[in-house]
């Protein structure tokens, strides 16, 4: 296990240990936990995968909490909007000619009222609620998909320097491996000292590309550093197993994966709801306001109670019928369109989003099998051949070097397809709005 799984690991056991010693117990191993899983992914040296890259981002995103608190303080206005206001409760003082003097008081009346709201108010404002509600939560989710996306993308391009320098590395390997036989066969008198110079001078070339990709590593590395707001000298090894997984998608599946569950989109079909209720609240505030009363008269003298008095009365709809009336239904219709061609306009900008990713994933796919099937290995081999018939007096030096450039540039552009389809792939997560593994399989 390495340091990341130790650390972790231990925060959990903390956790679970003292999870039952009360709130505030609760509350300070939650943190210390929370801590000690950022802090675990912060090591120079440590071999992270994409899943602790992102969760070390959602846990350090003030977006994300933003959106999260603003969520919990929707769902925390449902039940206040499914019930009426709080009844009123009094007392009348009658027949106290003083206000200090309370002996001369005659008699008390006790009163309770309780306003209610006609039924089918208080249902569609909770239902109202609900839907704020769930557009707060699928704008918490979206952001989090956000969130997830700018950091991967960046994580592979530090994936791909990475890849890019080992190519280089190979590739220098290579060529001193050339430089030994152009010395070889220089030393027997069968070759000149042209090839040794021209060998030098592509050994220098691929020195000069190391150091140029290894400046842009450091970039990537800060990169990923300011995602995860951490300092910009921070250096992460990133888990290879991360990369190259292979998905089997359609367009059909996606789209309708896209459209069931990208958030982006539920929450606009949540905001039509909410304003379809809200235009049926409109149309029925008219309806009459219910309000009972019970008041009980103690008159002094007698020491009892000798009067209940009971009152029912309702709201009479004068001005609500003149605003719905003057207008406020109408506009309520029109908020309800305007919602509803937001819907289709997002329908469309996500299904185009899922087109463009799937072709990216698609085109990236293709040249990785076609670089692991049949363009490195040709490539390998043709530097084989040169290197033998070199050897042998065969061919020349510059087809020696014209055969490890080949390599070289194939090795780059397969590094490069591979960065591609995992760019792809979180492309389509964002565009789906969710993780691929449960989409249903199918071809195109």
């Amino acid at each position: 296990m390495n340091k990341i799984g130790k650390i972790r690991k231990v925060s959990y056991l903390l956790i679970i240990r003292l999870w039952g010693d009360g709130m505030m117990k609760k509350r300070i191993f939650s943190f210390l936990g929370v801590f000690l899983f950022i802090a675990s992914g912060v090591f120079a040296g440590d071999t992270l995968t994409i899943q602790d890259i992102v969760q070390q981002g959602l846990l350090k995103s003030s977006a994300v909490r933003s959106k999260k608190a603003a969520y919990e303080a929707a769902r925390a206005k449902v039940i206040k909007a499914w019930l009426p206001e709080d009844p009123m409760a009094g007392i009348d003082v009658e027949g106290q000619r003083e206000i200090f003097k309370t002996g001369s008081r005659m008699n008390y009346e006790t009163m309770v009222s309780q306003s209610v709201p006609f039924p089918t108010t208080l249902f569609l404002r909770g239902i109202a609620a609900s839907k704020e509600a769930d557009m707060a939560y699928q704008d918490f989710k979206e952001e989090e998909r956000k969130v997830a996306w700018g950091v991967e993308q960046p994580v592979y391009s530090l994936f791909l320097t990475k890849k890019t320098i080992q190519a280089l590395e190979e590739t220098k390997t290579l060529l001193e491996q050339f430089s030994r036989a152009v010395r070889a066969r220089y030393e027997a008198g069968q070759a000149g000292q042209i090839d040794s110079l021209k060998v030098g001078i592509e050994l220098s070339q691929v020195n000069v590309e190391i150091f140029e990709w290894k400046q842009k590593e450091h970039v990537a590395n800060a990169e990923v550093a300011r995602q995860l707001n951490q300092p910009m000298g921070m250096v992460y090894e990133i888990d290879e197993k991360t990369t190259g997984e292979k998905e089997e998608l359609s367009y059909s599946d996606l789209e309708k994966a896209a459209l069931d569950t990208k958030p982006e989109l539920q929450m606009l079909k949540a905001a039509v709801e909410k304003a379809r209720t809200e235009s049926l609240l409109a149309k029925t505030d008219w309806l009459p306001e219910l309000t009972g009363r019970v008041e009980i008269r103690d008159f002094t003298q007698e020491g009892r109670e000798r009067e209940v008095d009971n009152f029912i009365g309702f709201s009479v709809p004068v001005w609500s019928l003149v605003k719905g009336l003057g207008g406020a239904w109408r506009g309520a219709d029109e908020e309800v369109k305007a919602a509803e061609a937001l819907v289709v306009d997002m329908k469309n900008e996500v299904l185009l989003h899922v087109h463009h990713a799937f072709s990216r994933v698609s085109a990236a796919r293709f040249a990785i099998e076609t670089f692991e099937k049949e363009t490195l290995p040709q490539a390998r081999q043709q530097v084989q051949i040169a290197l033998s018939g070199y050897e042998a007096g065969k061919v020349d030096v510059l087809m020696l070097i014209d055969a490890q450039r080949t390599l070289k540039n194939l090795q780059i552009q397969y590094y490069k397809a591979l960065a591609e389809y995992e760019m792809g792939l979180s492309d389509l997560r964002l565009a789906v709005g969710r993780n691929l593994k449960g989409a249903k399989k199918g071809e195109k």
